[in-house]
């Protein structure tokens, strides 16, 4: 096989080294018809090369965790609106010097051994390994724990435990009878709501740049340390949020038409609410501002960022809105309405933090490199948006709920920025509340949550200060209203790719083919 033997034997290490999957059927079927002798034709032996080259690059790829290509072709319309200083910035990623030097040294001692040995059986060996290895690699089996009240539908029963599809059928089941009732009982609560629903935010972003311990999350009442958006696009991501008065759907789902009562913005209107939707962008990409209208059940509430100073440029060249300015001129607002206006909810959307955003003023082109500066400047100005909410003394109820994060670090299978692939390191976002404007002595204690949550939990909580106001007097700790708390396991989507958490904390993911594999954040 000459130089082929170095194909299979390199892929046959990456798989075993966790970088791609191997086919190993498809693979072996190419191996032997490389083995056959070439045509003595040139024309023959020229379409033999073609026919294989073709062959070993699709079959590289499809043993890949890349996207498939019907997944590509759906994003191409939005790759297409990438700058190309942001292509340019993402094709640097790409490249990696210490690969490609130990790629030559390979290459280079192959070419050397090559010649005393012969690598075509040890290729056939490699391919032939794979099958063996996992007919031979021990089931995950022994009992599994009991589901428990801190991850609810995360097991069914131990065949559930050692088989992921049962695992995630089971969770979707759980999901699906989960709904919080937010009917109207009498006079509108006494106090508004602000989600601040933000772009490009992991707990991992915080820890790659050194902000975990930020003082604006130390400010917070509730801070949940393990929670879960379930999604890495913002599109599902602000499905999922808006959506959030029911369990968890799987992704496709998000797209078709829902329980009425899943929509938190319209059930916060039958509670006698004025709902407003906010956004520091235009909202064309992706189409996020129709969606939002559309399925989101925020339809004509949308208010125009335009007026507010731009502080900084997307990846595709538009503008993107102070978002202190945006957000004090709904407080301003807000301040002027007559006495009895009834309260109001806000929904805010910031993408400050998004990839590839590039900020005048910055020396760096690279938006890894401004990531830091740029959440030292949101954090700043949520920190200033409350403290005017204190100083204006209404009571606001302020929930920090990030969309996903900006996968800064990346990891084996995707460069930093990609999302493709929904894992923790992505999806376990920080959440927090505030209550603001609470009576003097009525302050709370901080709560630090680390059970998992989701945003039907957070939905849940509100739903409780909804029913018990924690402005009224005498009313329960946020402690207490937290021992009952609506947890959610451990499961994240992206179209057909799917990450989730059995039960003994080791992560899994189905491929986009199908197919179940150990994955390692």
């Amino acid at each position: 096989m000459s130089y082929w033997s170095f194909y299979f034997l390199a892929k046959v290490g990456l798989h075993y080294a966790g970088y791609i999957g191997f086919h190993w059927l498809p693979n072996l079927l190419l191996a032997l018809a490389l083995l056959a002798p070439p045509p003595a034709a040139r024309g023959l032996r020229a379409l033999r090369h073609a026919a294989a080259w073709s062959a070993a690059i699709g079959l590289l790829y499809y043993d890949s965790y890349l996207p498939s290509l019907g997944r590509v072709l759906s994003l191409s319309q939005g790759l297409a609106a990438f700058s190309l200083d942001y292509m340019g910035e993402l094709l640097a990623r790409l490249w990696n010097w210490q690969a490609v030097l130990g790629l030559a040294a390979l290459v280079a001692a192959y070419a050397v051994l090559a010649r005393r040995i012969r690598f075509s059986t040890f290729a056939l060996g490699g391919i032939l390994s794979v099958p063996l290895a996992a007919a031979l690699a021990p089931q995950a089996g022994g009992a599994p724990p009991a589901a428990s009240a801190a991850t609810p539908g995360a097991v069914a029963s131990g065949a559930a435990a050692q088989d992921p599809d049962a695992q995630l059928q089971a969770f979707y089941a759980h999901e699906r009878q989960r709904r919080l009732d937010w009917t109207p009982a009498g006079a509108p609560p006494a106090f508004d709501i602000v989600m601040l629903h933000v772009c490009s935010l992991s707990w991992d972003d915080l820890d790659v740049v050194g902000m975990r311990d930020h003082p604006l999350l130390q400010r917070f009442d509730a801070v949940f340390t393990q929670f879960n958006t379930a999604a890495s696009y913002s599109g599902p991501a602000m499905l999922r949020v808006l959506r959030g008065n029911c369990g968890q759907e799987p992704h496709e789902a998000l797209y078709q038409g829902a329980d009425p009562a899943c929509y938190v913005f319209p059930s916060l209107e039958r509670l006698g609410y004025e709902t407003h939707a906010l956004l520091n962008h235009d909202g064309h990409f992706d189409d996020f501002a129709k969606m939002l209208q559309n399925q989101g059940g925020l339809a004509g509430r949308i208010a125009s960022p335009e007026g507010a100073p731009v502080h900084m440029h997307s990846f595709d060249g538009t503008p993107i809105y102070s978002d202190l300015a945006l957000l004090e001129r709904w407080s301003r607002a807000r301040q002027s309405a007559p006495a009895g206006a009834r309260p109001e909810a806000l929904y805010y959307n910031t993408i400050s933090l998004h990839d590839g955003n590039r900020v005048p003023g910055l020396a760096s082109r690279s938006s890894v490199d401004t990531y830091k500066p740029r959440l030292s400047k949101l954090l700043a100005d949520f920190d200033q948006f409350i403290s005017g909410l204190e100083r204006a003394g209404r009571p606001v109820v302020v929930l920090l709920v990030p969309e996903h994060g900006a996968a800064l670090r990346g990891d084996k299978l995707q460069i930093s920025g990609m999302r493709e692939i929904p894992s923790p390191r992505i999806t376990i976002a920080p959440a927090a509340m505030k209550i603001v404007g609470l009576p003097a002595g009525a302050g709370h204690d901080p709560v630090v949550v680390d059970q998992p949550v989701s945003y039907f939990g957070i939905n849940a909580l509100l739903g409780d200060l909804l029913r018990d106001s924690p402005y009224a007097p005498g009313a329960r700790p946020l402690a207490e209203r937290m021992a009952r708390l609506e947890t959610t396991a451990f499961e994240a989507e992206n179209g057909e790719m799917v990450v989730l958490r059995d039960a003994a904390g080791r992560y899994r993911m189905r491929t986009d083919k199908g197919v179940w594999v150990s994955y390692t954040p």
